[in-house]
């Protein structure tokens, strides 16, 4: 349902906000008052150009102009936020707003492959086994205007969100633990039925979407989890596995891919099953979780056990409960966050561009408004993992639409003094279309100059271009995510809830 024109007045929003952001699992750090100070400064800012341009604030904010417009701010207050030092990283973006300049440097034809978006089933049994899930999703995406707030994480908003709102070319949908496939939001069978609505759409063979199959070893038994592998695998339908070792199932606790209980089994099997390419989630502890299992100290010591299969680290290793570990590396102090990541290569002798990969969901949106935190972790990542191993995600639609993320990547630069200081790569035009697809193009087996011809007969790319003609409705928040981001928010929904809350049962 969308929001009468007599509903009450929306707050003017940026098309992102500055600081930390949640997807809703996990209770976000308090934005410093930088962070408050750059979402003042493009507001003020957004105010003069739209008077100039003679336009409503909320619509110029909908636009390209808007994401220059706080780009802009994140680069002045980290800029007079960083003692007087330059930050290590800055958004290239022009000041004035002007429509021909803001297209020509935050525009772009990059193949664009996501290897990390979620959507639910809204009329799942999950509703009603699942509370947990069912109330987290009602804080994450309360504002699409739908009566029944899980809808605006479903396979619509998906495809609006992904495909309609946003540069997103190919992309990779993946699914959320769970025991059952009643306590599932999202089941395998649905989620082939999303890739099914999509290559229907897809008619001039494009093919956008591929699909994960999460395993949960440690759910019920073991055996039974190694035959649905099995089964998935001989139907063809999968592009990968997906695992989250810090969720404890059945047993009540997390596990390592290293483990001889749960993981070196689920990596012999994949190797039987010729489906060699396993996605981990490791950093980013999210409630309910062990994070202790969250560590990506494994990551080396299976990468070395077995190099013929390929390790994707979900989110880097990144925790956003300790960004100071997110400076440059240092192999003495480097028990959390992408530290611990780089340092589990090196103690077994992982060179970059090997067999293990790093995923950038959650974790550029967590840091993309620190420029400094920002440069040292895709620097550290490009040096360490290799410029041709890190991959793009965004986590969505958790967030929203991913387009401001697109656009902030596309508009970045590490400083020229940090990368010679540390070592880190320039991030050329060349070096970000690997990040944003080729890359995962290549791990997937995706033929991306195929997949662009095939893009002029797509009815996908012919929405796409209908839906952006569209005028757009300015009681629409477009790209801003659907509910509380901050730590006050999700602290205020779980006192309305008696304080108690663990979604991954």
């Amino acid at each position: 349902m969308r929001e009468k024109k007599t509903d009450p007045e929306l707050p003017i929003l940026l098309p992102f906000q500055p600081g930390p952001a949640s997807n809703g699992e996990y209770v976000p750090p308090d934005p410093t008052r930088a962070h408050l100070r750059m979402a003042a400064v493009a507001l003020e800012r957004a105010e003069v150009i739209a008077g100039k341009r003679r336009i409503d604030r909320r619509r110029f904010l909908m636009g390209m102009g808007g994401l220059a417009v706080t780009l802009g701010a994140v680069n002045l207050v980290a800029c007079q936020s960083n003692d007087g030092e330059p930050p290590g990283g800055t958004f290239e973006v022009p000041d004035d707003g002007d429509p021909e300049a803001v297209c020509e440097l935050l525009e772009g034809d990059e193949f664009i492959f996501d290897i990390q978006t979620h959507h639910v089933t809204p009329d799942g049994p999950w509703r009603e086994t699942n509370s947990g899930v069912d109330s987290l999703l009602n804080v994450v995406h309360p504002g699409c205007g739908e009566d029944d707030k899980i809808e605006c994480a479903s396979r619509y908003f998906y495809l609006k969100d992904i495909f309609l709102e946003s540069d997103t070319t190919v992309a990779v949908l993946s699914d959320t633990p769970a025991p059952s496939d009643d306590t599932d939001p999202l089941t395998f069978d649905e989620m082939r039925r999303t890739r099914e609505i999509i290559d229907t759409l897809s008619s001039g063979g494009a093919g956008r979407l591929l699909l994960h199959s999460i395993v949960v070893p440690n759910s019920g038994l073991l055996s039974q989890q190694l035959d649905l592998m099995q089964a998935r695998a001989e139907a063809m339908d999968v592009a990968a596995w997906k695992v989250y070792t810090p969720y404890g199932g059945t047993t009540g606790r997390g596990w390592f891919l290293d483990d001889e209980q749960f993981g070196i089994p689920l990596i012999e099997k994949a190797r039987e099953l010729g489906v060699t390419t396993i996605c981990a989630h490791k950093g980013l502890p999210l409630a309910g979780f062990d994070p202790a299992f969250a560590s990506p100290r494994d990551i080396g010591v299976v990468a070395k056990a077995y190099p013929d299969v390929n390790f994707v680290v979900y989110h880097s290793g990144w925790d956003p409960f300790n960004a100071a570990a997110e400076g440059p590396y240092d192999p003495d102090n480097a028990e959390l966050g992408v530290n611990a990541l780089i340092k589990s290569l090196q103690d077994n002798g992982i060179p970059p561009n090997s067999n293990v990969y790093a995923e950038l969901g959650s974790t550029w949106r967590g840091v993309m408004s620190d420029p400094t935190q920002a440069a040292h972790v895709l620097g550290k990542l490009l040096r360490y993992v290799g410029e041709e191993r890190v991959l793009w995600g965004t986590d969505c639609v958790w967030y929203g639409a991913p387009q401001p993320q697109i656009v902030a990547f596309r508009a970045f630069q590490i400083e020229p003094a940090l990368r010679d200081q540390y070592g880190y790569p320039e991030l050329t035009p060349e070096l970000k279309a690997k990040v944003f697809g080729l890359n995962a193009a290549q791990l997937y087996g995706v033929d991306a100059e195929a997949k662009r011809c095939a893009l002029p007969r797509d009815e996908v790319e012919r929405l796409r271009e209908v839906y952006r003609e569209m005028e757009m409705d300015t009681h629409e928040v477009r790209w801003a995510p659907r509910g509380p981001i901050s730590r006050r928010g999700m602290l205020r929904w779980l006192w309305a809830n008696g304080g108690r809350w663990s979604p991954w049962r």
